[in-house]
């Protein structure tokens, strides 16, 4: 009976850190994620200051729309980038977080083996 409990122990260790080693790569990947917002948002103000001056400078109306074209191009360009950026983000999370529960298992899988 206490080998059983020795057994489940190291069930529950081997879970334990797994979970921990998981919940580091989410952690990771979500540090990533924020800080991808946080570029987004400071280009998106650059973009839009940067519109703003050439509004200013603009003498007609075919100006106009040419600026305001060129920053909603511009706009969807970077929305589309980010939207990769964050799957590309969000995959290496995923696959971090279940590389530290599948090492886990192996981990387990071998300890069981020398036994």
């Amino acid at each position: 009976m206490t080998k059983s409990t020795g057994t489940d122990e190291e069930r529950l260790r081997t879970a334990s850190q797994a979970s921990m080693h998981a919940g580091s790569a989410v952690a990771e990947g979500l540090q990533d994620i924020a800080q991808a917002w946080a570029d987004y948002a400071q280009q998106m103000m650059q973009r839009t200051t940067e519109a703003t001056q050439a509004l200013v400078k603009c003498q007609n109306i075919n100006d106009v729309l040419g600026v305001q074209a060129e920053l909603m191009r511009g706009h969807l360009q970077a929305f589309l980038d980010q939207s990769t950026k964050l799957a590309e983000i969000t995959n290496r999370m995923a696959a971090r977080s279940m590389d530290a529960i599948r090492g886990s298992g192996g981990e387990e899988k071998d300890q069981a083996s020398t036994r």
